[in-house]
C-alpha cells in the first residue's frame, strides 16, 4: 500500500495532468491513439506534447501498472503463507543436516 501511495499517486498525477491535457490540445481520440501508440506524435499539431504524452504511454504505464499488480500479487502470497521466513529457513536447514546458527542471546561478552 505504501508503494502505490507514496510512489504511485505522485505519478498517476502527473500522468493524469499531461493526459488531460492533451486531451483538451489534440483531441480525446488523437489523445488516446497516441498514448496507445496506434498513432505517432509526429502526426499531431503539437508534436511536443504528443511525444511527451507517448512517452508516458511507453514508460510510467506498464511501470505503474506493473507496480501495482506486483503489491496486489504480494499480499495475496503473504496472507497464503502460514510460516515465517525464519521458520522454513530453519527446517529447510535441520532437513538439509545443517545446524542452524545459534541466536545471540543479546549480552555482551
Amino acid at each position: 500500500m505504501y508503494w502505490l501511495l507514496k510512489r504511485g499517486l505522485p505519478w498517476a498525477l502527473v500522468f493524469t495532468a499531461v493526459y488531460v491535457t492533451c486531451g483538451f490540445v489534440l483531441g480525446w481520440t488523437v489523445s488516446y491513439e497516441v498514448l496507445v501508440a496506434i498513432t505517432s506524435p509526429a502526426a499531431t499539431n503539437h508534436r511536443a506534447l504528443a511525444w511527451v504524452l507517448s512517452l508516458m504511454g511507453w514508460l510510467i504505464t506498464p511501470a505503474f501498472v506493473g507496480g501495482a499488480v506486483g503489491y496486489l500479487v504480494s499480499q495475496q502470497a503473504d496472507q497464503r503463507r502460514q510460516e515465517s521466513a525464519e521458520e522454513v529457513t530453519r527446517r529447510m536447514l535441520e532437513e538439509a543436516g545443517i545446524t542452524p546458527p545459534q541466536q545471540a542471546s543479546g549480552t555482551a561478552p
